[in-house]
């Protein structure tokens, strides 16, 4: 039977362990710090000493700098070294954004190393809970209703398509920006306003927010200064679309870098994600990769 050991994350991996444990067993270290308030009732063991598993479950983003697991709940730092005290030998190690280190960590010890981000499943399923988080932040900061309000996504992947389709049914007038012809068609479609990346300059004035998808900085300082003063820019970007952030925010411009907003808006859900994919992820396997 396959057991595992989920080491460090937030609580999306409580979670994420309480719904694999009712298949297989689960175990859960790195939460040492965890507040008594946020404390959470799982049947998951969280265990102050690393045993031995089957399988790891590392975080998602298993590392900011390739070098340590990601563990805020954590007293200790722990190094990937602490993976040896966790697994079996030619066990599997599963993780979220896998790096470069962790890649060679796994090939010198022969085990095999799964990234779960990878998978589309997981993807869709986690820009749900970005589009609602995001959707929080505007209502939260902004004076006005949604309704009515102009609003500019750039990007149109898995994020942009169920945001902008949110907003649009709250009634704001959504255009959205993209480089790809077959994207500005898909967006008309769903009732959105749709531009080139490239003509956008001269409608920047006309928006209260701006929702950035794009993980790369197309906001330059001309295209800031051309922002209304009291714009929201939500920046929902793993690299932040913003090029002078000291800019914006002397313009008047507000930028709210929003990173890993599944894990903050939806633990439960965002962790059950998680397990639905690594179950899906066995399944595939013992099927030979088809189910």
């Amino acid at each position: 039977m396959n057991n595992f050991i989920f080491l460090g994350g937030d609580l999306r991996f409580i979670y994420a362990a309480s719904k694999l444990n009712k298949t297989h067993d689960c175990f859960v270290y790195g939460f040492d710090m965890i507040h008594d308030d946020t404390r959470v009732e799982t049947g998951v063991p969280l265990l102050r000493q690393i045993r031995r598993c089957n399988n790891v479950v590392l975080p998602l983003p298993v590392s900011v700098n390739c070098d340590y697991i990601t563990a805020p709940y954590s007293s200790e730092e722990m190094p990937f070294s602490s993976i040896v005290k966790a697994i079996e030998p030619g066990g599997t190690v599963y993780c979220g954004k896998e790096c470069p280190a962790l890649r060679e960590f796994c090939e010198k010890r022969d085990l095999t190393l799964i990234d779960y981000f990878e998978r589309e499943e997981l993807a869709v399923m986690n820009a749900v809970s970005t589009s609602e988080g995001a959707i929080e932040i505007i209502m939260r900061e902004q004076a006005t209703t949604i309704m009515g309000m102009n609003i500019l996504i750039t990007g149109y992947g898995r994020i942009s398509k169920v945001l902008s389709r949110y907003l649009h049914s709250l009634g704001a007038n959504v255009t959205v920006c993209a480089r790809k012809f077959s994207d500005l068609a898909w967006a008309r479609i769903m009732g959105c306003s749709a531009v080139l990346l490239s003509e956008i300059d001269d409608l920047l004035s006309s928006f209260d927010t701006v929702v950035n998808t794009v993980p790369a900085q197309i906001f330059d300082r001309e295209m800031l200064l051309k922002l209304k003063s009291d714009c929201l820019i939500v920046d929902l970007a793993s690299k932040t679309g913003i090029s002078d952030m000291e800019l914006a925010k002397s313009s008047g411009v507000k930028v709210i870098w929003a990173l890993s907003l599944p894990g903050k808006v939806a633990p439960i859900t965002a962790g059950h994600i998680i397990a639905d994919t690594i179950l899906n992820i066995i399944a595939e396997n013992e099927k030979g990769g088809e189910l």
